[in-house]
Order: structure tokens, then C-alpha cells, then sequence
């Protein structure tokens, strides 16, 4: 059981019981989250947090109406000047076939972030 040890105002000890997810970061496999150890998880949450910020970026980058969905057009002209790949109809249907999935024919950002995280995965 992995636990966070808390001593409060009256000096007794309170335990919070964490997921197993945290066996992970618990490097010295004492069963608990040491100061280190949670400084380690806090860095991992900010740098995620930057990710999901570049990612919004690089997204209002590619939604040129500001609607906040990526269009097959904008998709399309985003791939033509970004990767210098002109995409044929096809590919473009395969494309939005892959990453759109609630099917309205845009790309929202969740569909956009789960599409790149799982390109990042595969890599």
C-alpha cells in the first residue's frame, strides 16, 4: 500500500492511501512517496501541463477561422505548409477517417491531442 505520511497540527500521524499509480514513481520501493519522490511527480504534471499548452498552440496555428476546429481545408493547408505534403483526397479522408472521431468533419482539440499522443506512443 503506498501512502503519504502527514503529521498535523497536533502531531498525529494521518495517512492518505494513494493509487498503485504511484508504485511507479516510488524509486526506492518503501512503500511510500518521500519528499524527492514527489517533487519527481510535480515536475512530470508541469511538463505535461507545457505539452498541453504547445499543443493548444500548435492547434489555434492550424484553426485559422478561430472556431476552434480544424477543418479538412485547414487541415489540408496546414499539412501543404508545415510538412510541404500536398494530400490528395484520399489521403485527406484517410487522415480525418483516423482522427475524427466523433465523424462531424472536424477535428476538435481532444480528437487533435489524442491523435498526437498516439503518433508520440508508436514512435
Amino acid at each position: 500500500m503506498y501512502i503519504i505520511q502527514y503529521i498535523d497540527i497536533n502531531s498525529n500521524t494521518v495517512y492518505f492511501i494513494l493509487p498503485m499509480v504511484l508504485f511507479k514513481v516510488d524509486v526506492d520501493k518503501d512503500g511510500a512517496i518521500c519528499f524527492s519522490e514527489m517533487l519527481t511527480i510535480m515536475m512530470k504534471m508541469q511538463q505535461k501541463s507545457q505539452e498541453q499548452e504547445d499543443l493548444k498552440k500548435v492547434f489555434q496555428i492550424m484553426d485559422r477561422d478561430g472556431n476552434k476546429r480544424i477543418s479538412r481545408s485547414e487541415l489540408k493547408s496546414a499539412l501543404k505548409l508545415y510538412v510541404n505534403k500536398n494530400v490528395t483526397k484520399e489521403e485527406l479522408d484517410k487522415i480525418m477517417n483516423e482522427i475524427d472521431f466523433d465523424m462531424d468533419g472536424q477535428i476538435s482539440f481532444l480528437e487533435f491531442s489524442h491523435c498526437l499522443h498516439y503518433f508520440q506512443a508508436s514512435e
